[in-house]
């Protein structure tokens, strides 16, 4: 079986990401809970039949937050994949701010979203049939609701999880690298680093060097919260050349956005006066990584974040 998987970490054929997330899904047989899809697994003389309900929710699970928390395109034009254009048509049920989880996924009230998924060509016509050519662990016929999957693959997924969807975490990895300049991607998908914050020593140097005044309203204070310049969810770093004090209306109305220019320049000053800036740090980095936040994060026609 490990010889399949090798098999499919070969190939140099992707087109798109919906390969190895599929194979992400098939991954999560091994050890699903009750309420994530149970209904839709029979295992029976040593073959498990799989409704298709239980790969699109996991599906969709996986594509959310890479469309609503990271913002990563998945191809090098502006166009938009068809599981992003299901996941925008349902955004007002399954919300933005946080990722739905497996269980929700399954629930009857998204049951409308999972079906147009499963019924749309690019799963059910393309992908499954495109990746049992690479991967041959499961039995399918196109147009059919269901695959079956031996037990003894799914045991083999069980035994070896962790490395199987690092490796494929990878293979996405590598194909969005080649239509994103964000930071950080594989750490992205891994969907596991907590948002860190400074140490109590150098959130006091960045304090004091504004005067224990507000970065953007300039208004003096005794509290401040700890504003990441360039959004977390883009740079996925807490570093002090990328953070400032904040009082807590800034803070609060800023939130994920990204600032007017002056702003920038503002930073890239105070940032002269700092003692320990990263290995690679320059203007021009700053610079590039602000631009590129801009265009592929914020979004280059939506209007910036000032204090007013």
């Amino acid at each position: 079986m490990s010889l399949e998987f090798n098999r499919f970490f070969k190939s140099k054929s992707l087109a798109s990401t919906y390969k190895p997330t599929l194979a992400k899904c098939l991954l999560d047989l091994a050890d699903y809970n009750d309420d994530e899809g149970s209904q839709w697994v029979v295992l029976n003389e040593g073959t498990y039949t799989v409704d298709l309900h239980f790969i699109a929710a996991r599906f969709l699970r996986y594509y959310h937050p890479l469309r609503f928390t990271f913002k990563l395109r998945q191809q090098a034009t502006k166009q938009r994949i068809a599981i992003y254009e299901k996941l925008e048509k349902y955004v007002n049920e399954l919300g933005t701010k946080s990722t739905p989880s497996k269980k929700e996924m399954c629930l009857d009230k998204f049951k409308e979203l999972r079906e147009e998924t499963i019924r749309h060509d690019a799963l059910k016509r393309q992908v499954l049939p495109k990746l049992l050519k690479d991967c041959n662990v499961y039995e399918y016929v196109i147009g059919s609701k269901s695959i079956t999957i031996k037990k003894t693959i799914v045991d083999y997924m069980r035994d070896n999880k962790n490395i199987l969807e690092s490796a494929l975490n990878y293979m996405i990895a590598g194909y969005l690298e080649k239509c994103n300049s964000s930071p950080n991607i594989s750490t992205k998908l891994e969907e596991k680093i907590q948002r860190t914050k400074l140490t109590t020593k150098n959130l006091q140097e960045i304090i004091d060097l504004q005067k224990s005044c507000c970065f953007y309203c300039e208004n003096e204070g005794n509290s401040f919260a700890q504003d990441h310049f360039l959004p977390w969810n883009y740079l996925f770093q807490t570093e002090q050349y990328n953070m400032v004090p904040a009082c807590q209306t800034c803070n609060s109305s800023k939130n994920d956005k990204l600032t007017i220019k002056k702003y920038l320049d503002k930073l890239i000053e105070r940032n002269k006066n700092l003692d320990d800036l990263p290995m690679g740090y320059s203007e021009e980095f700053m610079k590039n990584m602000y631009e590129n936040c801009r265009l592929e994060y914020h979004g280059r026609d939506k209007i910036l974040w000032q204090n007013v």
